[in-house]
């Protein structure tokens, strides 16, 4: 469900989502979060068919640095991948203001055929961080993703058909995922999440229409 977070905005920490410029059309859950979240905002990326990271880094860290809040990241498919370059090539010190980040089927650089791409960050992410992924994802199979994510030093939340999380997909406007972004934020408030990084569980969603069950593995 919707947070209530943005009632106490001296606290709140501003949610940024970073889209996937391949799913993001009508019906994407990114823009109807933004559209329905007082604490959410979408990030443009751009529609560029060959991505270059550089420039996709830089709107990041733009958009990083002029925040006056706390930043959740919110990162689907190169989105994602987006945040993870990114956060490779910073130091806790330099982004001080991000208190985590949920990676939804990040983008595997071996699928992409750029010169522009480089090789998948493999370096453990400053922040807390929770990779999720789809059993029948086409472009990411489970196993892969289970392995960035510890890669990354993060948790990994696993829901059953959901694909590549895209509007094609039939999660709609995955309501599931604004729960398990609402968990995860509760979650990393406690100072546990912020200085064990790899002790975040495992978790396992249950199909769009299965209801939003969350069970620790």
């Amino acid at each position: 469900m919707a947070t209530t977070r943005y009632e106490h905005p001296s606290t709140a920490p501003m949610v940024l989502m970073l889209p996937d410029p391949a799913s993001d059309r009508p019906g994407y859950w990114q823009r109807h979060w933004a559209a329905t979240r007082m604490d959410c905002a979408v990030l443009d990326l751009g529609t560029s068919a060959t991505p270059n990271r550089n420039s996709l880094v830089g709107r990041l860290d733009r958009a990083v640095h002029s925040a006056d809040m706390p930043v959740v990241l919110v990162g689907h498919g190169l989105g994602a991948l987006t945040i993870a370059w990114w956060a490779s090539l910073m130091s806790g010190e330099d982004a001080p203001g991000i208190i985590a980040a949920l990676l939804v089927s990040p983008t595997d650089p071996q699928e992409i055929d750029a010169a522009e791409i480089g090789p998948l960050p493999t370096s453990v992410l400053p922040f807390p961080a929770l990779v999720a992924g789809s059993d029948d994802d086409p472009t990411l199979p489970i196993e892969r993703a289970f392995s960035i994510a510890r890669q990354w030093g993060a948790g990994f939340a696993r829901f059953d058909g959901c694909g590549g999380f895209g509007p094609s997909d039939g999660v709609g406007f995955w309501p599931e995922g604004e729960e398990l972004l609402d968990r995860f934020i509760d979650l990393v408030d406690d100072h546990a999440a912020r200085t064990h990084l790899l002790s975040l569980p495992e978790w396992r969603l249950s199909a769009p229409n299965g209801g939003p069950a969350l069970l620790r593995r």
